[in-house]
């Protein structure tokens, strides 16, 4: 049987069909690449790392999305408040210039300390993590997923309710020029102190 040879007309449409088709596919795999890598560069990516990482216990990573120089240093900026004189009391020159002295031995000092036990600070976190057990984990892995993100530029806030007590928990994240990942970079102090009593008390 004789095969009647395709029109030029035949020829063109096909030839347009599989231009259209590549197209399409190129399309949607440059959107998903897009949106793969604006995810895989995003606080709530970063976050649920985080948690992934202490599920699978591996801590250099976790530590890896912490800037703890940052925390530390951000630490004791907002501290600072808890040295300070407080509202409608007044105070002798003595009491006032032993609380000055009190903020710039905190300032000059404490960052040191931190240079020179930034391993054992480390140390005391992992020890901690790594004692958490499985429903914490949960527990973590979905107040990332729930987290309350409000991105600005290169900054962003976060903040984790507790289920429980309905309490905010804050942090700043920033986004790392040289990688694009985001790390946290500062932690609310009235928060995490509020965290810490709830956290240890009677331990």
């Amino acid at each position: 049987m004789k095969v009647k040879p395709s029109s030029p007309q035949e020829v063109s449409l096909r030839r347009r069909k599989i231009v259209l088709i590549v197209s399409v596919v190129v399309l949607v795999a440059a959107l998903a690449g897009g949106l793969y890598w604006q995810w895989t560069n995003s606080p709530r990516y970063a976050l649920q790392q985080m948690a992934l990482s202490l599920k699978t216990r591996d801590m250099k990573k976790f530590f890896s999305y912490l800037d703890l120089k940052s925390i530390f240093n951000n630490f004791i900026e907002s501290s600072d408040q808890d040295l300070a004189q407080p509202k409608g009391e007044k105070e002798d020159e003595w009491s006032s210039l032993s609380r000055q002295m009190g903020r710039k031995f905190a300032r000059f000092l404490l960052p040191k300390l931190f240079e020179s036990f930034e391993q054992d600070i480390k140390a005391s976190m992992e020890r901690h993590l790594a004692s958490l057990d499985n429903t914490k984990i949960l527990a973590i892995a979905a107040a990332a997923t729930t987290a309350k993100i409000e991105v600005q530029g290169e900054q962003a806030e976060v903040t984790l309710v507790d289920p429980k007590t309905k309490q905010p928990f804050r942090f700043q994240m920033q986004r790392q020029p040289e990688t694009g990942v985001w790390k946290i970079v500062e932690v609310n102090y009235q928060d995490l102190k509020k965290f810490a009593k709830r956290e240890f008390k009677g331990s």
